[in-house]
């Protein structure tokens, strides 16, 4: 028995090197960013794992002529999407601001683009606040969207024409105050997969005419007569075919680089539990594999720590967890360097929890845990005895 529980030590060590491979694999610290140009025509092509994004934040925004309290804006993306994703949103513009709770983001679930952002009267009762276009970026077709806002509200446009009006959405003024971002968002984590045909963003709300009409101009000529028009605040036409910079066509001379390694552009260490259950509340099934996958760990390593020092109960406890937190810790930290990985303190506490939940069953099933040793035997006995001095036995 005593030989058996001497290699729970072993299995701890051996889980240990087990949580890193998982936790690590593939150990892609520098993977490539995989975003390139189409070929013969005009068009940034986003793949699974990528990102490019403005190193200058945006000009400040312009205020809404009805309330002069509210975002004035108008975004016009043409893309064309490679998946409809129903495991998370994915991000196709994001404009990060560390000030605002919520970012300004277009994203994707499944065909439907998504708007998010912070808006003067949220529903409390809401985790989120966010629009919906349904069937706008469905698997291999080419979809013009637009979105505008001023104090009234928030409209979508699908190929020119309305598609929903929400009066209740109206953003705040630094909503779009922030740094642009395309096909992901500013951790590296919601990578979005398809085509960035053109993207204009104005500081005005344009009329629907105005709307109908800058839709034929990109089908036409994509988006170059757009140029000149008021309150352009970037114009990107991704015609360049080559090369690391893509140019801002309007007035204000921004650029988009795409990085040749895929990395996050704000990296996040051990995001803090309430921003992580921010948008969609918590991940049970995430949460639970945390704390299950450390329960093994805190049952061999506790065993061990007995065997060894029986005496020390609320000692072993502790070192077991604390070991536990610092093995977790060690983790979350290695893979805020890694883009394809999320440093997590829900990942951290959940897997702190597990080791803690190993001890406990420990202490249920095996209360009386011993270390047994076999009896020594009568010629034993008399060979210690022989070994000790001034002591006399008789044959």
């Amino acid at each position: 028995m005593k030989g058996i529980i001497r290699w729970f030590g072993w299995f701890s060590a051996a889980i240990v090197v087990g949580y890193f491979i998982v936790g690590l694999w593939p150990f892609a610290f520098h993977p490539p960013n995989q975003v390139g140009w189409l070929p013969g025509r005009s068009g940034l092509h986003f793949k699974k794992s990528g990102v490019a994004y403005d190193p200058v934040p945006l000009p400040a925004p312009g205020l809404s002529n009805v309330t002069n309290q509210s975002l004035n804006f108008t975004l016009e993306i043409w893309a064309r999407a490679d998946r409809e994703p129903d495991d998370n949103v994915y991000n196709l513009l994001t404009i990060h601001n560390d000030r605002l709770p919520v970012e300004f983001v277009i994203c994707q679930w499944q065909r439907e683009c998504l708007l998010r952002g912070m808006i003067q009267h949220p529903i409390t009762s809401c985790k989120i606040s966010e629009l919906g276009l349904r069937d706008a970026l469905s698997v291999g077709k080419s979809s013009f969207i637009t979105i505008r806002g001023d104090g009234a509200g928030t409209d979508f446009y699908s190929d020119g024409l309305p598609a929903g009006h929400y009066p209740q959405f109206v953003l705040q003024p630094e909503a779009m105050a922030g740094q642009l971002i395309l096909g992901n968002d500013s951790s590296g984590k919601h990578p979005w997969s398809g085509i960035l045909f053109g993207l204009a963003i104005y500081q005005r709300a344009l009329e629907p005419a105005e709307i109908a009409r800058h839709q034929g101009l990109w089908m036409q000529s994509p988006g170059s007569l757009l140029t000149n028009n008021p309150g352009l605040t970037a114009l990107y036409l991704f015609d360049e075919g080559g090369g690391q910079w893509v140019k801002d066509s309007s007035g204000n001379r921004h650029r988009v680089i795409i990085p040749k390694i895929f990395q996050a552009v704000h990296r996040e260490f051990l995001i803090p539990l309430w921003k992580d259950l921010a948008y969609d509340g918590p991940d049970y099934s995430d949460i639970a594999v945390n704390i299950l996958g450390f329960i093994p760990f805190g049952f061999c390593f506790f065993i061990h720590r007995r065997s060894v020092h029986p005496a020390l109960a609320m000692k072993n406890v502790s070192l077991v967890v604390l070991t536990g937190a610092a093995v977790s810790l060690t983790i979350e930290i290695i893979q805020a360097w890694m883009p394809n990985r999320v440093s997590s303190t829900t990942d951290l506490l959940a897997n702190t929890l597990g080791s803690l939940l190993g001890v406990v069953l420990v202490r249920i099933l095996l209360p009386r845990i011993t270390i047994r040793e076999t009896p020594p035997s009568r010629s034993d006995r008399i060979n210690r005895l022989k070994r000790q001095p001034g002591t006399c036995t008789q044959s």
